[in-house]
């Protein structure tokens, strides 16, 4: 159930740039619930800096601060269709939207939710949609947390760091295996990666090392394979793939 943002309520904003930063500062604002932050260089038309991170106790609060809602003059408008347009449905559409949320908006006219929205007015619709945003930040590059997750994002986040500070001791760890399952990893508009799962670990490969080992994603099921603490696959079958530096 959706419910009314509070007053008053603080939008806190610090550019972190570790785990232990950041698990430092949710400590010393009193871990608000929920925490938003762009997931890379790009901020998508969010209105966050490199490495800024909101937090906030409630998501709406956050979300308005995050895509600077007010000062950009966004806002919710409800689109009926005059009655010579025929019976074509009313829609809620949001008027300044940046481009890159321009699917996000689908959420308010379809399915429970649609129906929700077209009796809530536009307070309701609009805090639903930023709900939506927040809850699919994935989809729009964009980090999103609650605080029950806190801590376990801080241990990813605090092991990545070791990892990038001591990447030879990383390397030298070995983990072999038969690899079980294996699927495609696109990260934006970086080029197609490979990912593989040996039971023990998982690891990535470029589209150039799976093609440079003679096989296919569909081939690397059932191959022998070596993979590092850094989650490189070092070799697979009696093949040894090769970093982009070594070829």
């Amino acid at each position: 159930m959706m419910k009314a943002p509070r007053q008053g309520v603080t939008v806190f904003r610090s550019v972190i740039t570790s785990g232990a930063q950041f698990e430092e500062y949710i400590n010393e604002i009193g871990r608000p619930r929920f925490a938003v932050s762009c997931g890379g260089d790009d901020p998508g038309g969010a209105q966050a800096g490199p490495d800024e991170w909101l937090f906030a106790d409630d998501i709406e609060c956050l979300m308005r601060a995050f895509l600077d809602w007010d000062a950009r003059g966004i806002r919710m408008e409800f689109d009926q269709p005059a009655a010579s347009e025929g019976e074509g449905a009313a829609n809620w559409m949001v008027v300044g939207l940046p481009v890159h949320f321009n699917d996000a908006t689908a959420n308010l006219n379809c399915g429970l939710l649609g129906e929700m929205c077209r009796v809530m007015g536009a307070d309701g619709a609009r805090r639903a949609f930023l709900e939506s945003v927040f809850n699919d930040a994935w989809t729009y590059d964009f980090v999103a947390l609650r605080a029950n997750r806190y801590d376990s994002f801080i241990e990813q986040w605090k092991s990545d760091d070791d990892k990038n500070a001591r990447p030879d001791h990383y390397r030298a760890l070995k983990h072999f295996g038969v690899i079980s399952d294996a699927g495609e990893l696109g990260i934006g508009c970086r080029p197609l990666q490979y990912w593989v799962y040996i039971g023990v670990a998982s690891g990535s490969l470029t589209a150039q090392q799976l093609e440079d080992s003679g096989l296919d994603r569909e081939g690397l099921i059932g191959q022998a394979c070596v993979i590092n603490g850094l989650g490189e696959v070092e070799r697979i079958g009696n093949h040894r793939v090769m970093e982009g530096g070594e070829a």
